[in-house]
């Protein structure tokens, strides 16, 4: 038996040296028991989640308005929504844009706009993530693609498109293009520092 210092909770107990090894190597961190292991797993999870989330922010800014200011979250909504019709969707190639969420804050999307020479539906949205299930299906039953425009009002210029499938209820940033754009601000360093 031999004597080893938990990594999690710094418990020394006996193990067999069986126990401790694996494929012949010695293990990186030694644990007294599977609770200790699992705690020790799930602190590196959240570790490792609040690294992206940092990394993100870094890259696609956030707004200075607590949730439950309706008023301010909306003014930040419109601003996007004004940036996406006057730049960002002629620049890419979306014409004979109709604004409906201009006149009503109560339409499922804020633009239906003509696209490769089909009418469309658009979404513009601050957040790098967005939860669309009524949407998708609106485009379902419509037979319309749907597309959603994600616009950070922080970098000039910094937006993503993002073409949503009929029945996907989700439309995300692609880490790729974040880590893309954190390159080009920051140059060719990590972002997890």
């Amino acid at each position: 038996m031999l004597e080893i210092t938990c990594y999690q909770c710094g418990n020394k107990v006996f193990k067999k040296p069986s126990d401790i090894k694996v494929n012949g190597r010695p293990r990186d961190h030694s644990f007294c028991n599977n609770t200790c292991y699992n705690k020790w797993r799930a602190d590196q999870h959240l570790l490792v989640k609040k690294r992206w989330l940092k990394f993100q922010r870094e890259v696609w800014g956030t707004i200075p308005v607590y949730r439950r200011e309706a008023g301010k979250c909306k003014a930040y909504g419109r601003q996007a929504e004004l940036l996406a019709i006057q730049s960002y969707l002629p620049r890419e190639g979306f014409t004979e844009i109709d604004d409906f969420s201009k006149s009503s804050n109560q339409f499922y999307v804020d633009f239906i706009a003509t696209y490769k020479d089909r009418r469309v539906l658009v979404d513009a949205t601050v957040k790098l993530k967005a939860w669309v299930p009524e949407k998708t299906a609106l485009a379902l039953s419509l037979r319309m693609p749907l597309y959603v425009i994600h616009v950070s009002l922080i970098h000039e210029n910094l937006y993503f498109i993002n073409e949503v499938p009929a029945g996907r209820t989700v439309s995300r940033v692609s880490a790729k293009f974040i880590r893309q754009k954190y390159t080009e601000f920051f140059g060719n360093q990590e972002g997890d520092d």
